[in-house]
């Protein structure tokens, strides 16, 4: 993948996450927590099973969670995109672990607190940002005397 696919995807993963964390993030909101609702139902298969109202627990965590997940988008725009462009091998290898961290830690979290679906979920979004990172190709810079 050229750098400038590999940016490009990026960023639409990117873009895609920010407005899944908007959803997210109206979970505290009861006036607008129904699209949250909704995602968390989806969330925690199987679809339709869900309480009508959310705990304040999951307000909470939906809250913390939404803020750090648009947070990592904006790192992902302002820092890895960027650096996608330049060959930055160092950060992409570093994004690369840190999603892999991230991965692990949230999935396996998640089979233990009996929402293994999250985990599914979890795979589609490192597999999105994976491709990108992973596959990027640099051309060689010929050396001139």
């Amino acid at each position: 993948m050229t750098p400038s696919n590999a940016a490009k995807m990026v960023k639409f993963v990117s873009y895609f996450f920010i407005a899944f964390a908007v959803v997210w993030g109206l979970a505290p909101y009861s006036p607008l927590s129904e699209p949250s609702r909704m995602l968390l139902d989806l969330l925690n298969l199987p679809f339709g099973d869900a309480p009508a109202t959310l705990t304040q627990s999951e307000m909470w965590l939906s809250s913390i969670g939404a803020g750090l997940t648009a947070a990592i988008c904006i790192m992902l725009l302002g820092i890895v995109v960027p650096a996608v462009q330049n060959g930055d091998k160092k950060i992409i290898k570093t994004t690369v672990w840190a999603f892999i961290v991230w991965y692990i830690v949230d999935s396996v979290g998640s089979v233990a607190a009996g929402v293994p679906s999250n985990a599914f979920f979890n795979a589609i979004l490192l597999i999105a940002i994976l491709i990108p990172l992973c596959t990027v190709k640099y051309e060689q810079q010929s050396q001139q005397s």
